[in-house]
């Protein structure tokens, strides 16, 4: 769970440095399953929903591994699932800045949120 934590806080270092680093019209990629499910988010939009997944995620799986639910898992899995999702996550979201700071190449079929 601490290593989780940790992830998750890179998450919001991230968004915060993003803050400052990219400019004020930057949309943020919300990846949803494909390309064709590629969302972009205004810039502050974007930057708090990516931290509100990992902390949902790691909310939820957190509590599963913790739960009497994981009680029979062998505890390796218990003890690697959360880190694993949350770097999972976290990629995506260091991904999402990376193209963000980019503009909008490779995301030519992407669709600006509200669409």
């Amino acid at each position: 769970m601490v290593i989780g934590g940790i992830l998750l806080l890179a998450m919001i270092v991230a968004s915060g440095r993003a803050a400052v680093t990219l400019p004020a019209k930057a949309r943020i990629p919300l990846h949803a399953g494909s390309v064709e499910h590629c969302y972009l988010a205004p810039k502050r939009a974007g930057l708090v929903i990516w931290p509100a997944v990992g902390a949902a995620l790691f909310g939820v799986v957190g509590g599963i591994t913790g739960s009497s639910v994981a009680a029979n898992w062998v505890p390796g899995v218990r003890d690697v699932v959360t880190p694993a999702v949350m770097c999972v996550v976290l990629a995506f979201q260091i991904g999402a800045l990376a193209l963000a700071r980019r503009g909008s190449a490779g995301m030519a079929t992407a669709r600006p949120a509200g669409d």
